[in-house]
C-alpha cells in the first residue's frame, strides 16, 4: 500500500536578484516564465527521528513537500540524524547513508521513497547528489497510473524524465571544500567542480584538460604537470621545492608536481579552490587546491568495462567493478590501460615521440565497523612508459643548419639525437577512518605514497648534440592528518585538527653538454606539522561570520654534490626551518533563498627550500588575500550565476626562472595579483543545459630586482589577462523507446601568456581556442552507451611552454626559443557497457 502526504509546494522567488543580475552574461536570452521548478532550493534541516515513517513526516513539514513510501515499512529504524541547510535530495542522502532506503525529488515535487540502494556510489566524504536522482521504482510495480500532484505524470514517466537530465553540468554537487559536506552554491568560497560523469562527457581526463572548463587555472606540461591558479604557481623541481598549488586526492596530500600528469578516472568529482587554503588545506597552498575525490565502494553490484579507439592508434581499455562483499564491507576496483602512438615523428630514426603507455589502478574496502564507524582502505597504482612533451624549435638558425643539423618540413617532424624519455611510477596506500557521534565526530587520513620519475630531454631540439638533460627523482611521503567536528551545529559550527608529513626525497640532475658533463645529485628530508581550527557562528539564520588559524612549522635537511666530468667541485648540507601563523576571517549572508553573499580575508604562507644544482637557499612566501562574491540560483532554479572578485598582496613571491638547464628560484619583493572569476550555468529548457565562465586577471611584480635587471611592473608567468569557455549540451528521447541521444560541445578561448619573468615577446604565447564536440548515444535500458568524440577540433597548435634554446656551440640563447606545444585535433569512439 502506497500514502501520499501531500501538501503545499512554495515556488522560491528570487527578483531581489533582478538588480545584481542585469550585468550577468546569459540573462538575456532567459526568461523566467519558459522554466518550471526543481529541486534546487535549499532548507535547515533538523532531523533526529530513528524511524522512516518519523523522519519523513519532518521532511514533509520542513520542504513542505509530497511524500510517497510504502507504509508498511514506517516504523523501519536506523535512519541518520540530519543537521544543516541541504536541498531535499542531499539530506535523503544523509538521511538513508548505510539503510535499505534511497529516495529523491521528482521535477514534479514529489518525494519518492524505494526500498533498494539508488544508482549512486555510497560516499560517506561527500559523494555527488543530482537533483534529478535517478529513483527505483520497484515498489511501484503493478501501480499503471500513479497521479503525482497537479502534472498528472506517472512515476515510470518521472524516471524517464530524470534519466534523461542526470550526468548534466546542471546537476548540484556536494563538495567537501571546509572539509564538511555541503552543497556547492552553500559554500562561502571561490569553488569550482565536476562530476566525475559531467567530466568524461566533457571529455576531460587529465589536469590539463580540467583548465579549460574553470576560471583562473592554466596548466604547463614541460615534463611536469605546473599548475597555476591565478597567475601562481611554479615550474621548479628538485626534491628541496614544493608546488604552490598542492593537489589532493581523498585527502591525501600528494607532494611532488613531477607526478600530476596522470589520468583521472573512476572519479566522483574534482573540486577547484582558488585563493590559498591557509587553513584547512594549508600545507603551502599559496595559490590554490585541486581536491580529488575517487568514486567510493556501491552498495549494489555494479561496474562497468569501456573501450576507446581513435586516431594516433589511440586505444584506452578499462574495467571497474563494485559491490557488497558482506553486509558490512563494500569494495570497489578500477583498471585502466591508455595507450597512443606518437604525435611527432623523428624524421631520421622514425622514432614516434609524445606517445601515450600507461597502466593504472585503483582499489578500495569500505567496512562498516558499527553503525556510526566506517573504515575506507584505497590503493592505487600509475605506470608510464613515455617519451614525454618534446621541446621543438619554431625556426633553425643559420649557425644550426651550418653544422649540419637535420631540419624537419613538416609540423609534426622533428630530429633529435637522443631519444626522450618519460617513466614514471607511482603508488600509494592510505587509510581513512571516521567515527561519527550524537555530537561530535572524527576522522583519522593516514597515508603512504611513493614514486620513480626518471626523465632523458633533447633540450636543443635537433639532432646535434648541443645540450641533453636527465633527470631523477624518488620521494617517499608518509602522512597523518586528524580532524574532530561537531556533528549536531547549532548556532555554532567548528572543526580542528593536525598534520604532520615526513617526505624522504633523492634526486638529481644531468647536464650532458659535448664537453663538460655535469652531475649535481641531490638528498631531503622534510617534516611539516600543523594545527588547524575554524569556527563558524551563525549569528543569524541568514548571517554567519567564520574564523580559523593554521600554525605550520617545516624543517628540510638537504644535501648535495657537484661533479664536473666525474670530479667533485662542490658538496654541502644545508638545513634550514621556517614556521608562520595563517589566519583567515570570513563573513557570508543570504540575501535571499537563492543568493549568499561572502567576504573574506586569509593569509597564505609557502616554505622556503634549497635550488637543485648550488644549494642556494629562498625565503618563504607570504600573501594576503581579499575576496568576495555572490552565488545566486535564480529563475526557479534554472540559472546558477557565480561572481567572484578578488585581490592578492604578495611579499617574497618565489619566482622560478631556468638557468643553465636548471629551475632557479628567487624570491620578487612585492607582487599583486587581482582580478574577476563568473560563472554561469542555465537550464534553458528540458534537455538543454548551457555554461559559461570568464575570468580576468592583472598580476605585476610590484617589486622585483634580480641579476641587476629591474622586473617591476611585468606581467607574471601563466597568467592571462582574459579567458573564457561556453558550453552546451542538449539529449533529447529518440521515438518508440529506441533510447536518447547527447550532443555536447565546448569552446573555450585563451589571452596571450607570457613564460618568462623578462616577458619577451619570444617567449610569448598567441592566443588561442579550443573547440570539443561529443555524440552520445544511450539505450533505454542505459547499459550501452557509444559515443563519438573530437577534441581540438579546428587542430590549433598551440604553445604550453616557451624557453630558451641552444645555438650550434650548446651556449643558451634567447634568440633560439624552443616550445613545448599542446596536443593537436584527435578524434574517436567510445563504446561502454554497465552493469
Amino acid at each position: 500500500m502506497l500514502i501520499a502526504r501531500l501538501t503545499k509546494k512554495v515556488r522560491c522567488n528570487s527578483n531581489r536578484a533582478f538588480a545584481f543580475l542585469s550585468v550577468v552574461v546569459l540573462c538575456v536570452s532567459l526568461m523566467e516564465s519558459a522554466f518550471a521548478q526543481d529541486g534546487g532550493r535549499r532548507y535547515d534541516f533538523r532531523i533526529d527521528e530513528e524511524t522512516l515513517g518519523g523522519a519523513l513526516e519532518i521532511v514533509a513539514q520542513q520542504t513542505n513537500a509530497n511524500v510517497l513510501y510504502p507504509f508498511e515499512l514506517a516504523d523501519r529504524t536506523g535512519m541518520n540524524p540530519v543537521s544543516g541547510r541541504y536541498t531535499t535530495d542531499q539530506a535523503l542522502e544523509i538521511l538513508f547513508r548505510n539503510t535499505e532506503f534511497s529516495g529523491g525529488l521528482t521535477e514534479s515535487g514529489v518525494i519518492i521513497i524505494s526500498q533498494g540502494k539508488s544508482d549512486q556510489s555510497h560516499n560517506r566524504e561527500g559523494s555527488v547528489q543530482t537533483e534529478n536522482k535517478k529513483i527505483k521504482l520497484s515498489l511501484l510495480a503493478g501501480v499503471s497510473a500513479l497521479i503525482l500532484g497537479p502534472t498528472g505524470a506517472s512515476a515510470q514517466e518521472l524516471a524517464a524524465n530524470e534519466d534523461r537530465t542526470s550526468g548534466s553540468i546542471f546537476d548540484s554537487i556536494v563538495v567537501t571544500a571546509q572539509k564538511r559536506e555541503s552543497d556547492l552554491q552553500d559554500t562561502p568560497l571561490s569553488v569550482s567542480a565536476l562530476s566525475g560523469d559531467v567530466m568524461q562527457k566533457m571529455g576531460i581526463r587529465t589536469i590539463e584538460d580540467f583548465q579549460f572548463f574553470v576560471p583562473g587555472i592554466t596548466v604547463t606540461n614541460d615534463s611536469m604537470a605546473i599548475v597555476n591558479i591565478r597567475g601562481i604557481g611554479t615550474s621548479a623541481f628538485g626534491v628541496a621545492t614544493d608546488p604552490s598549488v598542492t593537489v589532493y586526492v581523498d585527502g591525501v596530500y600528494q607532494p611532488r608536481p613531477t607526478t600530476g600528469y596522470q589520468d583521472m578516472f573512476d572519479i566522483e568529482r574534482v573540486e577547484l579552490l582558488r585563493g590559498p587554503q591557509g587553513v584547512l588545506f594549508g600545507r603551502n597552498s599559496t595559490g590554490g587546491t585541486l581536491n580529488i575525490v575517487s568514486k567510493a565502494p556501491s552498495n549494489e553490484l555494479e561496474g562497468a568495462i569501456g573501450v576507446t579507439f581513435g586516431n594516433y592508434n589511440k586505444r584506452v581499455f578499462s574495467g571497474t567493478i563494485s559491490g557488497p562483499l558482506t553486509d558490512k564491507i563494500r569494495g570497489r576496483a578500477t583498471i585502466v590501460k591508455n595507450d597512443r602512438d606518437g604525435i611527432y615523428t623523428d624524421v631520421v630514426t622514425g622514432d614516434k615521440y609524445q606517445d601515450q603507455d600507461t597502466f593504472a589502478g585503483r582499489g578500495s574496502l569500505a567496512f562498516d565497523l558499527a553503525d556510526n564507524f566506517e573504515l575506507v582502505l584505497r590503493g592505487d597504482f600509475n605506470r608510464e612508459r613515455e617519451t614525454g612533451f618534446p621541446a621543438v624549435r619554431a625556426t633553425y638558425a643559420q649557425d644550426i643548419i651550418d653544422a649540419g643539423a637535420t631540419i624537419p618540413t613538416t609540423d609534426l617532424g622533428v630530429a633529435f639525437d637522443t631519444k626522450p624519455v618519460s617513466n614514471t611510477d607511482v603508488w600509494g596506500v592510505s587509510a581513512t577512518a571516521t567515527w561519527t557521534g550524537d555530537e561530535v565526530g572524527f576522522k583519522s587520513i593516514t597515508a603512504y605514497r611513493e614514486s620513480d620519475v626518471f626523465q632523458v630531454i633533447d633540450a636543443d631540439g635537433t639532432d646535434l648534440f648541443l645540450f641533453d638533460i636527465g633527470f631523477r627523482e624518488n620521494s617517499r611521503s608518509f602522512t597523518q592528518e586528524l580532524q574532530i567536528y561537531n556533528t549536531n551545529p547549532g548556532r555554532l559550527e567548528w572543526i580542528a585538527g593536525m598534520f604532520f608529513l615526513n617526505e624522504d626525497g633523492v634526486g638529481g640532475i644531468d647536464l650532458l653538454f659535448q664537453n663538460p658533463t655535469i652531475n649535481i645529485p641531490e638528498s631531503n628530508v622534510t617534516n611539516a606539522y600543523a594545527l588547524f581550527g575554524q569556527t563558524t557562528l551563525n549569528i543569524t539564520d541568514r548571517f554567519r561570520a567564520t574564523a580559523g588559524l593554521r600554525y605550520s612549522y617545516e624543517k628540510k635537511n638537504y644535501n648535495f654534490s657537484t661533479s664536473v666530468n666525474g670530479a667533485e667541485v662542490a658538496s654541502g648540507s644545508p638545513s634550514a626551518n621556517w614556521s608562520a601563523w595563517t589566519p583567515r576571517f570570513a563573513l557570508d549572508y543570504d540575501l535571499s533563498d537563492n543568493i549568499l553573499a561572502y567576504i573574506s580575508a586569509t593569509r597564505g604562507f609557502k616554505s622556503g627550500g634549497f635550488q637543485l644544482g648550488d644549494a642556494g637557499a629562498f625565503d618563504p612566501e607570504f600573501l594576503w588575500s581579499y575576496e568576495a562574491g555572490v552565488k545566486s540560483s535564480l529563475f526557479d532554479q534554472r540559472l546558477r550565476a557565480n561572481v567572484g572578485v578578488f585581490q592578492y598582496d604578495y611579499t617574497n613571491l618565489q619566482v622560478v626562472e631556468f638557468i643553465g638547464g636548471i629551475a632557479t628560484t628567487s624570491n620578487a619583493g612585492k607582487a599583486t595579483v587581482k582580478g574577476v572569476e563568473a560563472e554561469f550555468v542555465a537550464r534553458v529548457m528540458d534537455g538543454l543545459d548551457l555554461n559559461a565562465t570568464l575570468a580576468y586577471l592583472d598580476a605585476t611584480y610590484d617589486t622585483f630586482f634580480e641579476g641587476g635587471v629591474d622586473f617591476s611592473g611585468n606581467r607574471l608567468a601563466n597568467a592571462p589577462d582574459w579567458s573564457y569557455s561556453l558550453g552546451a549540451q542538449y539529449t533529447t528521447p529518440l521515438g518508440n523507446n529506441m533510447g536518447e541521444l547527447t550532443f555536447r560541445g565546448d569552446f573555450a578561448w585563451r589571452d596571450t601568456v607570457d613564460f618568462k619573468r623578462d616577458n619577451l615577446p619570444q617567449f610569448r604565447s598567441d592566443t588561442y581556442a579550443l573547440l570539443n564536440a561529443r555524440i552520445t548515444y544511450t539505450t533505454p535500458s542505459r547499459l550501452w552507451e557509444a559515443s563519438v568524440y573530437g577534441t581540438n577540433l579546428t587542430d590549433n597548435r598551440f604553445a604550453t611552454y616557451i624557453t630558451v634554446g641552444r645555438n650550434a656551440a650548446g651556449a643558451a640563447d634567447p634568440n633560439v626559443p624552443v616550445t613545448v606545444l599542446g596536443s593537436p585535433r584527435q578524434y574517436g569512439i567510445q563504446l561502454r557497457r554497465n552493469f
